[in-house]
């Protein structure tokens, strides 16, 4: 780290540093407490020196459960800061991101991307194959905004038989809440079309058009029930966040 251009020494968390290679781009990270491995944060026109602190800190203290996991993307609990409305502490495993894929591929193996998020953020560990990591980490979650609001964990399938749009294979695609909220308009008048969507919970529900929205809460064996448009959506909207 010392070889980096510019790098400073953080002193308000040991073993850690910062660094700006040019204006509104920073980095930085700090040493796991065994010193074998680096917690990193990039930031892009949003850095905060007390939550970049406040974020490896947090890093320092939960190092056991980052680094025993498996988990490609994972959240840790209870993470505040004062100001922000964040609510855990987030890691991605090396291969999720590419920090230092390129030009430092030693220290690339051993770097945990560190960031702060929102509980409806992330889903179980176990639904994220390593591409869905991926694009969830780079798409979605856009880690380097430090000011950035919850993008909803969301897999969504679909087919609409006027508009031909859907999705292949049983899984469906990750998705923002945007394209959930404009498929569900669609259904209006496209008899045999219907949304299929999955929250951070692992709850799924499935919404048809049979002349007006019908809404069945898949996982929990409810429904199908007659349901609004407003009232849908903000059913959605609720089911998506809480």
């Amino acid at each position: 780290m010392s070889g980096f251009a510019g790098v400073e020494a953080l002193e308000s968390v040991p073993d850690a540093w910062h660094w700006s290679p040019i204006p509104g781009l920073d980095f930085a990270a700090a040493l796991s407490r065994d010193r074998r491995h680096l917690f990193q944060i990039n930031a892009r026109d949003s850095y905060d020196a007390p939550l970049v602190h406040a974020i490896l800190a947090a890093a320092r203290e939960s190092d056991a459960q980052i680094l025993s996991s498996d988990a490609l993307l994972r959240a840790i609990p209870e993470f505040n800061h004062p100001g922000r409305r964040f609510e855990v502490l987030a890691a991605a495993r090396p291969g999720v991101h590419r920090y230092h894929e390129v030009q430092h591929p030693e220290l690339q193996q051993v770097t945990w991307a560190i960031f702060p998020g929102y509980e409806c953020e992330f889903a179980s560990p176990a639904r994220y194959s390593p591409e869905d990591a991926r694009e969830s980490f780079i798409r979605f979650l856009t880690p380097a905004d430090l000011g950035r609001e919850a993008v909803p964990f969301l897999r969504i399938r679909y087919d609409n038989t006027v508009t031909k749009g859907g999705t292949d294979g049983p899984d469906g695609v990750l998705a923002k809440p945007e394209t959930l909220f404009r498929e569900l308009k669609l259904l209006d008048g496209a008899p045999g079309s219907f949304v299929e969507f999955e929250n951070f919970r692992g709850q799924v529900f499935r919404v048809e058009w049979k002349g007006f929205w019908e809404l069945s809460e898949v996982s929990a064996g409810k429904g199908p029930r007659r349901i609004s448009l407003d009232e849908l959506l903000g059913f959605t909207e609720n089911s998506l966040r809480t």
